[in-house]
């Protein structure tokens, strides 16, 4: 095949030329995002509850939904949360599991739970988790100044005009909104006017009701013609509120003669903060097949268009994904362009022959652009994953093309003709090259089948290489031969200098090693118990820490606070901050209004600050600033740091407790009891909500005559709360409400009459405190316990046990990332030992023999062990993605010993002698095994030295691989030749060829 290829030079470079034509074309059309599109296993549930408290709405709703929720098939772990008036029931399954169907399964569990929850329950909404839910970035609107306008008109802005704008956008999918204050028509009566008259608030309702009412529609017909009739009978205006007439006894007024009537602001269940100013949010989603770039353009065409009509308005960005996208992108494609010329130049100066770098960097150029091919043709995006696998791959895609180019210029410098060497060259080179990329591709395969959510992702890594790896073959067999022939047609490659400089010390040190082989094996030996040890040291983690300079932080008051003071506290906070270290901050104060937010719900009493800092050092420094404020001014809050969300954090839940300890009860649950078991375990202790609970004295009211519905209605009417109907004016819908003014319990209780009697009279205040945030799972209720950072997990569990079996009415179960990490590796392992198994069967398909293969994989654990040493000296932990590197590493660093015992087979099938043959063959290979562990690592080396997501997330990984090709390229060339020795020592025979 070779020959003939080389026969037909312009027919083979056309076919390549056009195909990286093609390649080229189809890599500015593919998709780019920060990760790979995949389907999150999680289904979100969301309960609301109007005037419920958590622990009625717990056991009214949650958990008769929950037990539904539990027979949904492939679920892994369902949590539940509640507080008052709202619930959230999160469903995690197990990846694989088809996540539509699982939705529609979901939706189908709620409909039949209806029946077995209250009427006046709305239905839960069931919300599927999507990386493509998650804002892109979010657009703030601000006033330049206090008095550059009024807000109300600014939200009236955003919501009626910019929203609509921009979710017209191709590039958008929905412009979610929060910050938007909501207006309602408020009917103040006036007391003494309605005593004097005896209307009482139950009459308003009624006339509100019979005034507000539309029979519908008929049609009658006139002879010929038949017309449609509406009988129109709505409120529309406030003026038709005020209209109202009402008979009360022989006297006839209107609602407007004893009532006030207006539209007005609702009370604020939340706010929005930029940089310290109100402001309306909106949270971009873009649209997933779109382009974020072209969505970027895009929007900031669209503020330039708002800001020139509305000079009074700022508009502002935040959380800003495209940035974190364009950086970790052009972070990586400027380390692949720098891997590939470090590489280039390596093996220029290896090579000590201009023409031969050419040759070799000509083909890695063009595998890499055939590799961009197939990842169109497979639907493969450009994200950090794909790419970091790519610049791994480009250290191995240069191997396939150094020992082609070498074996080559081998049998030139014999004095072979031009075309023959070049196929002699290529074709001795073929298998043992097939069987090289097979092992590395080998050690991808399983991690494809790895469970949850990483093995889905590491998809799009493996493919990469082995896209990669097979681009760099075909290339390697087809294309360089006929290149090396056309560079060298009239040249002759040159004597390389230090070639016999490199042959002596590799002579040397053959020579020591195998005067030593007793301590060479004794050192081998070791190294099996120095991995069990350092797998016992070395600190577990599911993924590496990754430096961010920006976070939440979650803040819990632990008062009952309204949330004005909420926002006075927000502010007070944020304006502490160092604004040297500062780039921008946002606050969610109280309740916010996002329609697609599925995750923790924020009460009145909750905020969330997002900070952003100018590096991770100033971001640590703002959070210590933060922490210092919050024990000084308010000692009773509790804050929780977490990182900002994100795809990445999305998928991966990096913010997971490393140990959660769950409290069970039978019984009731004692707050006191509660308090101080949880005094024993931690100093936070779980937030208690004050309640303040209106018993109505029943006896009294079968005393005074006074109907239980009248008192719940006077009630509702005193804290605002009571609900007439709907204004349905011609733009917008307005909810009718029937309130006095501002007061305290006391006063309400003291100045509000039912009839003739006082509400005071009918009504006993109780104050009690319970749990604000009911948890609950599988098993029941729980109260959870985290514990960030646990040094010895299995003893910490222990005192954990030890110190809640001294309460017997409670019991503990336990939970956490230390488990999943456990499992992780347990995974890992397995998935090593079959990667090993499958590079045995085709080492062996490759040498014929159950025993050389062997000889290879014996110096796994040598290179493991030193992949570990690596990573303890480099501070780094034992995660996924070292982990991964150090299986990937196996595959990788078997091809230098693979080279040499297929050139140890070749010289022995020749007739050599056994000691001849190793040194021959050691000489033969030394070059091309050097270049190419050199050229891998230096592929590798620019994700060391940038601080982008992904080349920190890709840095375990390689700091692994580089500490096991250092010293598999040693033991590749020194200690594999004594084992090959050991077991032929005593044997003539000769290795078939």
């Amino acid at each position: 095949m070779v020959r003939f290829l080389l026969n037909r030079p312009i027919s083979v470079v056309m076919t390549f030329l056009a195909a990286v034509i093609i390649g080229v074309v189809t890599y500015f059309a593919l998709p780019v995002s920060l990760l790979p599109d995949i389907d999150i296993p999680h289904v979100t549930v969301q309960i609301t509850g109007e005037g419920l408290g958590a622990r009625e709405l717990e056991n009214t709703v949650t958990t008769p939904l929950r037990r539904h929720l539990l027979q949904v098939g492939g679920l892994d772990e369902i949590k539940s949360e509640t507080r008052d008036g709202i619930a959230t029931i999160r469903l995690h399954f197990d990846y694989g599991v088809n996540t539509d169907l699982a939705f529609i399964e979901v939706n189908e569990r709620i409909d039949a739970a209806m029946n077995s929850l209250p009427r006046d329950i709305r239905r839960p909404r069931a919300v599927k988790a999507s990386a493509t839910d998650i804002p892109v970035l979010y657009l703030n609107m601000t006033l330049r100044d206090a008095d550059s306008g009024d807000f109300l008109e600014l939200a009236n802005l955003a919501e009626n005009v910019v929203r609509r704008r921009i979710e017209q956008m191709p590039e958008v999918a929905i412009a979610d909104i929060t910050g938007v204050p909501k207006q309602q028509l408020r009917i103040i009566p006036d007391r003494d006017a309605m005593a004097s008259t005896g209307i009482i608030v139950s009459d308003i309702e009624a006339a509100l009701s019979a005034n507000n009412a539309e029979p519908g529609s008929m049609t009658v017909r006139d002879g010929y013609y038949e017309y449609n009739i509406n009988i129109a009978n709505r409120l529309r205006t406030p003026e038709d509120v005020r209209s109202i007439y009402l008979r009360k006894g022989d006297r006839l007024m209107q609602l407007g003669d004893f009532c006030k009537v207006d539209i007005v602001a609702d009370n604020p269940r939340g706010y929005s903060l930029f940089n310290g100013k109100r402001a309306v949010t909106l949270a971009i989603i873009k649209q997933s097949e779109e382009n974020m770039d072209k969505l970027k353009d895009a929007l900031a065409e669209t503020t330039a268009h708002f800001e020139s009509l509305y000079p009074q308005v700022e508009f502002s960005q935040s959380r800003n994904q495209t940035e974190l996208l364009d950086y970790s992108i052009s972070n990586l494609v400027q380390n692949l362009i720098l891997g590939f010329l470090l590489v280039f130049i390596l093996s220029a100066l290896f090579m000590g022959d201009v023409r031969s770098s050419v040759v070799i960097g000509v083909s890695i150029v063009a595998s890499v652009i055939v590799t961009f091919l197939l990842f169109f043709l497979f639907g493969v995006s450009i994200n950090i994953i794909s790419l970091s696998g790519l610049i791994l791959a480009v250290g191995m895609m240069i191997d396939n093309s150094v020992i082609v180019t070498e074996n080559i210029t081998q049998y030139r410098q014999r004095g072979d003709g031009l075309i023959d060497a070049c196929d002699a060259g290529t074709s001795e080179m073929i298998t043992p090259m097939l069987s090289s990329s097979l092992t590395t591709v080998a050690v991808f395969v399983p991690l494809v089948f790895m469970s949850g959510i990483a093995g889905a992702i590491f998809h799009d890594q493996a493919f990469a290489i082995t896209a990669g790896l097979v681009s760099s073959y075909i290339v390697g067999i087809m294309l360089l031969p006929v290149l090396y022939r056309i560079v060298y047609r009239h040249h002759h490659p040159s004597k390389r200098a230090g070639a016999s400089g490199l042959s002596k010390a590799y002579t040397h040190i053959f020579d020591f090693c195998f005067r030593h082989k007793v301590l060479c094996m004794a050192l081998t030996a070791l190294t099996i118990p120095s991995c069990v040890l350092l797998f016992k040291v070395l600190p577990v983690e599911r993924m590496p820490q990754i430096d961010r300079d920006d976070m939440l932080a979650r803040i819990e008051w632990n008062e009952n606070i309204d949330i004005d003071e909420n926002m006075r506290r927000t502010d007070l906070l944020t304006s502490a901050l160092d604004t040297a270290n500062l780039v921008e901050h946002s606050a969610s104060v109280g309740e916010q209004d996002y329609m697609l937010d599925a995750g923790a719900t924020l009460s009145s009493s909750e905020t969330e600050i997002y900070v952003k800092a100018k590096s991770p050092a100033q971001l640590a420094e703002l959070r210590k600033q933060l922490s210092a404020t919050l024990k000084e001014q308010f000692p009773k809050a509790t804050a929780e740091y977490l990182p900002a969300e994100n795809i990445f954090e999305k998928i991966f839940t990096t913010s997971e407790s490393a140990l959660e300890a769950r409290l069970h009860t039978q019984g009731n649950q004692d707050l006191g009891e509660l308090m101080a078991l949880e005094s024993r375990l931690t100093d936070d202790i779980t937030p208690l909500h004050n309640r303040i609970n209106l018993v109505i004295d029943r006896e009294k009211l079968l005393l005074y005559k006074v109907s239980y519905a009248d008192v719940a209605r006077t009630l509702r009417t005193a804290f605002k709360a009571n609900s007439a109907g709907t204004l349905r004016s011609y733009q917008q819908y307005l909810p009718i409400t029937i309130s006095y003014e501002e007061r305290t319990v006391e006063q309400v209780l003291a100045e509000t009459f039912v009839g003739n009697i006082p509400l005071s009279a009918l009504i006993t205040i109780r104050h009690e405190q319970d749990l604000k945030n009911i948890m609950a799972g599988t098993d029941g209720e729980y109260v959870p316990v985290a514990f960030d950072e646990v040094s010895d997990p299995d003893n910490t569990i222990t005192q954990i046990k030890e110190t809640v079996e001294e309460s017997p009415d409670w019991e503990v179960s336990f939970a956490g990332s230390i488990f999943s990490n456990r499992r992780m590796m347990r995974e890992l392992i397995v998935i090593l030992a079959v990667s090993l198994l499958m590079m045995y069967f085709i080492l062996s398909a490759q040498f014929g023999s159950f025993v050389q293969p062997l000889i290879v994989l014996l110096e796994i654990p040598i290179d493991t062990a030193f992949a570990l040493i690596t990573l303890w000296l480099c501070g780094h932990t034992l995660n996924l993605m070292s982990a991964i590197g150090i299986i990937v590493t196996c595959g990788i660093v078997v091809n230098d010993s693979i080279l040499k015992l297929d050139a140890i087979n070749e010289l022995r099938a020749r007739g050599m002698p056994l000691m001849e043959t190793i040194h021959t063959a050691g000489i033969r290979r030394l070059r091309p095994i050097i270049m190419t562990s050199l050229t891998t690592i230096a592929a590798m080396v620019p994700l060391l030295f940038t601080d982008d997501m992904g080349s920190e997330l890709q840095r375990p990984l390689a700091i692994a691989m580089i500490g096991s090709m250092v010293i598999g390229t040693f033991v590749s060339i020194f200690i594999m030749p004594i084992f090959y020795w050991i077991i032929y020592r005593k044997s003539d025979e000769k290795i078939p060829a």
